[in-house]
């Protein structure tokens, strides 16, 4: 039996007898037990009863308009993903009931494939807190700045201009560093405009193969004699009245850049393979840690989109040149941290603090939590010092500081500091801290510690497992 053989949070709405046994068959043998309703009142009563995560909803009911099911359903719980099911053969139905707030749609004939797939990518995002491509619409602006704090000028004059982009319906460009934040400063943007109550949609260029990113971006009309017959929404049609967040853009295909241009221009698309023109309003936003400019003159970016995208540029400073906002951010990382992993750490000592506004951080956001969680797996609260980072970042210690630049306080010894810790532990941290210090060089590490660089590979894959 699959994994799924423990889901029984699935409501399918079905009024042909026929149809929804062979869809109750199909979801049973995926190891999905489906609760059946066959009209709009039998669905509500039985989704307020069970509340379930996901449900498969026939837009064509005998007592109801299938659209006012849904929106009282998801009035009743938001988070629910709702999968709508349609004879239409044109895809606007299917867009009407997606502005609506439904998870995606199916076209029957339904192909067992195209069935269980939407279902296990809808249960799949149910369980997530915050998904990885759609905003939660419950997800409040408070919850964005928790993450994106900073009382320095760089970052006043940052929300400033975020908060006058996000009147406008221009296109806007974040430029950044890795780990800056670049995607929370994107859903900024999105939160304080008047399209905040509506999806926020990440398209991630660099993680989703060339071949497979028109189907990603446009959605796929398929053969209606195949074993998946359907549409399948893209993210143009699941970002329409919302925000479109495009990150990497100069590493999308080429042909895909081109139909892209098409839609800026006339705010039409259609699916891959066919299908009707839809049209969709949609609010562009786009990312990039290169030069847009260097990457069009490059040839990678078209000049054409080039100019239609890059309209309104904001640039997310690197934690290094945002002053004392690097310890706000580590204090609230750190309780956030610690709850995770159970310890009781809630705060920076007076070095520590030191240490982090003199750091370069060349891994930014990213690297900070690192840096924070290491020091709350292997030691215990209730506060981060000296002797709990990297050796690499002990080199930022205040000259007089009582820590010196092996990493130990005053007075102490290595066998003060590593108290507590296994041989495997300390191991695990003396590799790691020289694989830092060498800049990602196993061979430098290896010769530095005086070992093959065969045994770090062999027990970085011992960690790993």
């Amino acid at each position: 039996m699959s994994s799924q053989s423990t889901i029984s949070s699935l409501l399918l709405v079905e009024d042909t007898p026929s149809l929804q046994m062979l869809y109750r068959t199909i979801l049973r043998k995926a190891g999905y037990n489906a609760i059946c309703a066959s009209n709009g009142q039998e669905a509500l009563s039985k989704f307020a009863e069970s509340r379930p995560g996901v449900v498969l909803l026939d837009l064509m009911l005998p007592d109801s308009d299938g659209m006012v099911v849904m929106r009282e359903m998801l009035a009743l719980q938001p988070s629910t993903r709702i999968i709508v099911i349609t004879a239409n053969g044109s895809v606007n139905a299917a867009v009407e009931a997606t502005r609506a707030g439904a998870h995606d749609f199916l076209v029957k004939p339904l192909g067992d494939i195209r069935l269980i797939s939407a279902v296990a990518n809808a249960h799949a995002e149910s369980q997530r807190d915050l998904p990885a491509d759609i905003s939660s619409n419950e997800q409040t602006t408070d919850a964005i700045d928790s993450s994106f704090l900073g009382q320095s000028e760089v970052m006043h004059q940052l929300h400033k201009k975020i908060s006058a982009v996000a009147k406008s319906m221009a296109p806007v460009f974040v430029l950044g560093e890795s780990g800056t934040g670049k995607e929370l400063c994107a859903r900024a943007v999105h939160l304080k405009s008047a399209r905040s109550k509506n999806r926020f949609v990440t398209f991630n260029c660099s993680a989703i193969p060339r071949e497979m990113q028109e189907y990603e971006l446009f959605g796929q009309a398929q053969r209606s004699n195949a074993p998946s017959s359907g549409i399948r929404a893209g993210a143009l049609i699941k970002a329409d009245a919302g925000s479109l967040f495009l990150e990497n853009i100069h590493d999308m295909a080429p042909a895909v850049q081109a139909r892209l241009l098409h839609f800026l221009q006339n705010g039409t698309a259609a699916p891959t393979g066919g299908g009707d023109q839809v049209r969709i309003d949609v609010r562009i936003i786009c990312a990039a840690t290169r030069d847009p400019a260097e990457e069009m003159r490059s040839g990678k970016l078209r000049e054409d989109l080039y100019y239609r995208l890059f309209v309104i540029p904001m640039h997310v400073p690197p934690l290094r040149d945002r002053g004392e906002d690097v310890n706000i951010l580590a204090r609230h990382l750190l309780v956030q941290i610690a709850q995770e992993e159970g310890k009781t750490f809630t705060g920076l000592s007076g070095e520590t603090t030191a240490i982090f506004r003199k750091a370069p951080w060349r891994g930014n956001l990213r690297e900070l939590v690192n840096v924070l969680r290491l020091a709350v797996v292997l030691h215990d609260g209730p506060i981060v010092t000296p002797q709990m980072l990297p050796p690499e970042l002990l080199s930022y210690a205040d000259a007089d500081s009582a820590v010196t630049q092996t990493g130990l306080p005053s007075g102490a010894t290595p066998a003060d500091v590593l108290s507590g810790m296994t041989m495997a532990e300390i191991e695990e941290l003396v590799i790691t801290s020289a694989i830092r210090r060498n800049a990602g060089s196993v061979p430098k590490a290896a010769r530095e510690l005086d070992i093959a660089p065969s045994t770090i590979y062999r027990k970085r894959e011992s960690w790993a497992s």
